[in-house]
This record gives structure tokens, C-alpha cells and sequence, in this order.
């Protein structure tokens, strides 16, 4: 399984990002022991293992289920490293190896940790190819939370909704809209609370997939909120790392901005809380933040949003998932089933694609057209 949202640019990106890049060379060289062996997982274009290379490793396997892999062999072929690296274009759970890995160095965020299939691939990986005593990279991953005064991130969040363009009311988009996070980039001045710990990402240790606490915010000045602000701060190994706080050095991730409902003026001195939750759920994350205050006004202030609520759902696709709805037989099934009844390892693709000509020939006129829909189904269900 890959991440979602990366890319040959987002890659480039991320090998830019200073001081993320500088401090996972950094960590890289303290943990590679002459001779040892590597995992780079979800590796891109595989600069981690040339660098693992670069600094003494015997021999580096690399993971990665994208086609940015081809990348990764063409720069272990110019950089001379080619036969002290293994590459495995599929996802970790479907590996196993009987020499177990010294360590293991990954990058599989997003704007969070808590990002995707993250935390099963690591606790997977954890148990089944790293030497008990190995070294992961990263080592532990710390989540905080404040409350911003944000007036512009909100408005382009929300502004297309709430102020009628060119006269037309669109506030039907705005609830939402305002279920839905966002990634920014925030500077310290935004931050108008004291900073709280969500939660505490322990690699070594850590199972669950789901985070949840409740939090209690101080606001520092008289302010207008508009809503929290997450960031995480990463320790590679001890006394390596970086953050992605409001005032520290941007970095490719950005931080995740909850707004709120609608904007709360608090004064100085003010309390609020918030019940945070990141819930993983069919292999992504729900968040849900209930936020809580009195304003300056004496008024109180309750609000539940859940990026759940941020889905469009229509009514005629819920009813195609409930228990009772029986699926009607349609044409494009029974083109898929005979396809996939040919997948028996014996079979190519061309004798496929002229069986499924004389099966369906009014679906299929052309050999091309087969061929390109035996090719989709091939790749569909052979992982590329």
C-alpha cells in the first residue's frame, strides 16, 4: 500500500527540507554499523539507502510499492551501490526474510504521523524484520496542540462558503467545509495559548492506531480564535531531530489546522478545552474535535466537528451499502469476472484480450479496446 499525495516533486521536496534532511543523514550515520543491514521502507526514490551505502551498511533492502522505485535502481547503479541493495517494488506485510534488519529508517507522514497505514506498517515491520534490539528511525514522534488566531488560513478555508461570490449564497458547502482540516503554515505570532502534548508516538513500543485526549487550553492574550493548530516535533535518535512548530524552520509537512465552527473571542486568561480524537478507520483517519469555551461575553461557546461529517454522501450511495440492497447484474461484471477467470498464470494478456472479444463482441469492437481493459484488470489485481 502506498501513501496517498506523493509524487517525484513532493520527493524533491522532502531531500530539500532543511533541517529534515540534515538531521535523518544525521541519525543515519550514528545507527549504521559496518557491515550491518538496512530496511529503508517507503523509500521513493531511495536516497536513505544510498546513504545507508555511503555510510557502511553491507546491505540495504528497499521497499517502496510506487513506481518511484525504478528511480531509486537507476541512482543505486550511478552512485555504485547496486549490488549491496535489494529492491521489493510491494508492501512490507507481504515480505519475509529470514535475516532480520539492524535498522530501519522510514518517512511515512503526512501532515501527521498519524497519517494512513503509518503506524501498522511500522508495528508490522517492527515485529517481523527488525532485530529485537534494532534501531528505528525514527525513534519517538511528539504531537502538540494550541489554539491560533488565524484569520487568513480561516477565511481561505471558509470564505468561499460564507461570502456569497458574486451574490450567491453558498453556505450549503459551509458545514462541511468546517468538518474538514486543513494543512498550513502558521508562525509563532498565531499561536495564542499555552502548547499542550496530544499525544506520544513511541515506535519501539506503540500499537494502537488511535489517539484520543482531552485538552485545556490557557489563551496568553485577548484574542480571536479560530482554531487549534497540530504539529509534531520527531526525535530520530537521542539527541537528533526536528519540529514543525509555529516559528521553527517550515518544513514539507506543514502543520494541520481544526477550524472551528465559527471564529470565539476569548480574553486573557481564558479557559477552553477541546476533546481530540484521531480514529483510523479502513486505512486513513478520522478526526474529531469537540471544542469548548466561554467568550469574552460571558457567552459559552460548544462545538463537535469531525472530519467524518466533512464527506458528501449521497442518499442512493448509502442505500447501495446497506445489508438489505441486492446489487443488480450488470454487463460490466460479468466482463470483469471472465477477465479475472483467465488470470491463472498461463494466460497472456493478448489471448485474453481476444477471448474476451469473441465473448463480448458488442462491448469489445477492437482488439485495442480489450487490451486496454484486460491491461487495467492485470494491473488492478498484480499490484502495479
Amino acid at each position: 500500500m502506498s501513501a496517498s499525495g506523493y509524487n517525484l516533486h513532493s520527493y524533491g521536496r522532502m531531500i530539500d527540507c532543511e533541517p529534515r534532511m540534515g538531521a535523518f543523514a544525521q541519525a543515519l550515520r550514528r545507527s549504521v554499523t559496518p557491515g550491518c543491514r538496512v530496511i529503508d521502507l517507503g523509500a521513493g526514490p531511495g536516497l536513505f539507502a544510498l546513504l545507508a551505502c555511503q555510510y557502511g551498511a553491507g546491505h540495504v533492502l528497499v521497499i517502496e510499492p510506487d513506481a518511484s522505485i525504478i528511480v531509486a535502481k537507476q541512482a543505486a547503479r550511478d552512485n555504485g551501490f547496486a549490488d549491496r541493495i535489494t529492491f521489493v517494488r510491494d508492501i512490507s506485510q507481504n515480505l519475509n526474510m529470514e535475516d532480520k534488519a539492524d535498522v530501519v529508517i522510514s518517512d511515512i507522514r503526512g501532515v501527521m504521523p498519524l497519517f494512513e497505514h503509518h503506524i501498522p506498517t511500522i508495528v508490522d515491520v517492527r515485529a517481523r524484520l527488525l532485530k529485537p534490539d534494532g534501531t528505528q528511525i525514527p525513534g519517538v514522534d511528539r504531537i502538540y496542540a494550541a489554539l491560533v488566531e488565524a484569520p487568513e488560513t480561516y477565511v481561505k478555508h471558509l470564505g468561499p462558503w460564507q461570502s456569497k461570490p458574486y451574490g450567491i449564497d453558498m453556505s450549503a458547502a459551509h458545514g462541511y467545509a468546517n468538518n474538514s482540516w486543513t494543512r498550513t503554515y502558521l508562525p509563532s505570532e498565531a499561536q495564542v495559548s499555552d502548547t499542550q502534548l496530544f499525544a506520544t508516538l513511541d515506535y519501539k513500543t506503540v500499537a494502537d492506531t488511535n489517539c484520543r485526549r482531552t485538552l485545556s487550553f490557557v489563551s496568553a492574550r485577548a484574542s480571536t480564535i479560530h482554531g487549534i493548530l497540530l504539529w509534531f516535533e520527531t526525535e530520530l535518535v537521542p539527541g537528533v531531530g526536528y519540529s514543525n512548530a509555529p516559528g521553527a524552520p517550515e518544513q514539507v509537512y506543514g502543520q494541520a489546522f481544526l477550524p472551528l465552527e465559527h471564529p470565539v473571542e476569548l480574553g486573557e486568561g481564558a479557559t477552553a478545552s477541546a476533546d481530540i480524537s484521531a480514529n483510523y478507520i479502513e486505512g486513513d483517519y478520522v478526526w474529531s474535535w469537540s471544542f469548548r469555551a466561554i467568550d469574552s461575553d460571558g457567552q459559552k461557546h460548544s462545538f463537535r466537528q469531525s472530519s467524518f461529517k466533512s464527506n458528501i454522501i449521497a442518499p442512493e450511495t448509502l442505500a447501495t451499502r446497506a445489508a438489505n440492497f441486492c446489487p443488480p447484474k450488470r454487463n460490466t461484471q460479468d466482463i470483469d469476472i471472465f477477465c479475472i477467470s483467465k488470470f491463472d498464470g498461463e494466460t497472456d494478456l493478448s489471448t485474453i484480450a481476444d477471448l474476451l472479444m469473441i465473448q463480448f463482441p458488442q462491448s469489445f469492437e477492437t482488439k485495442s479496446k480489450a487490451m486496454s481493459r484486460v491491461a487495467r484488470l492485470s494491473a488492478k489485481y498484480n499490484g502495479s
